[in-house]
């Protein structure tokens, strides 16, 4: 029915189509920026102004903490460093007048650095009792309530990115001798049906031994608000990448 080049033809066709199919992988969104803000200070929570969902920009105030004790450690500590300072500037009087020696100077002079030290040091403590969003985002999940006692080290909140997502993806080893940072991909999101388009830009240093399969994660160039972290995609490459 063929003729000799409608049967390569044919052949050539086929081949590419199963070339497309086995260039497929699935993959997972992730944000690229995402954390779980700790207390850093053991205290009382006095203001909690976002909710779960609601969106924040960087720089924002999450967790308030009752930062009365820690405002009067740093008052008495910056009234100790004026009279140090005032000591100092005495002791270098008296050393000008032959009053007393140099080693009396260089003990005042130690006196007033360590509580600067100890200053710089309640002026932190001030500022952890304001936990401030690292960047703009979204509140992903809240572990606390207002006017409990919260420890040090301890979970408060979960905060994501949106603007900035990225996927994850297993891929056969053999990718390998044709993937490369840079590539560019498309992403089919199954939740919602949109279309992605981005590039690889980072590949796993090492292969799975098990599976023989590699992971790559591919950035996404422009993201809808539709599209959140922890959706599945269908990752396509175009079907020339082997020849590439």
């Amino acid at each position: 029915m063929f003729g000799k080049m409608g049967v390569v033809a044919v052949a050539m066709l086929l081949a590419n189509q199963l070339m497309a199919e086995t260039l497929n992988a699935r993959g997972l969104l992730v944000a690229t920026h995402s954390a779980t803000l700790s207390s850093e200070l053991a205290a009382l929570v006095v203001e909690l102004p976002k909710k779960m969902g609601e969106s924040f920009k960087k720089g924002d105030t999450l967790v308030a903490l009752d930062c009365r004790l820690f405002d009067a450690q740093q008052e008495k500590v910056s009234a100790e460093v004026k009279v140090a300072q005032i000591r100092l500037e005495n002791t270098k009087q008296l050393n000008q007048l032959r009053s007393i020696g140099t080693l009396e100077v260089a003990i005042a002079e130690s006196e007033v650095q360590k509580v600067m030290a100890e200053q710089k040091i309640a002026q932190l403590n001030v500022e952890r009792c304001n936990i401030k969003a690292p960047f703009d985002g979204v509140v992903e999940q809240v572990d606390i309530h207002r006017f409990e006692v919260v420890q040090q080290q301890q979970a408060l909140l979960k905060v994501v990115g949106r603007a900035q997502l990225e996927a994850d993806i297993i891929v056969p080893a053999e990718w390998m001798a044709w993937l490369k940072v840079g590539k560019k991909l498309q992403l089919e999101a199954e939740e919602t049906q949109h279309t992605l388009q981005a590039f690889i830009s980072h590949i796993g240093p090492s292969v799975d031994p098990t599976s023989q399969t590699v992971q790559i994660r591919a950035t996404i160039k422009s993201v809808p608000s539709s599209i959140l972290p922890g959706m599945s995609v269908l990752a396509v490459f175009d079907e020339t990448a082997l020849d590439k």
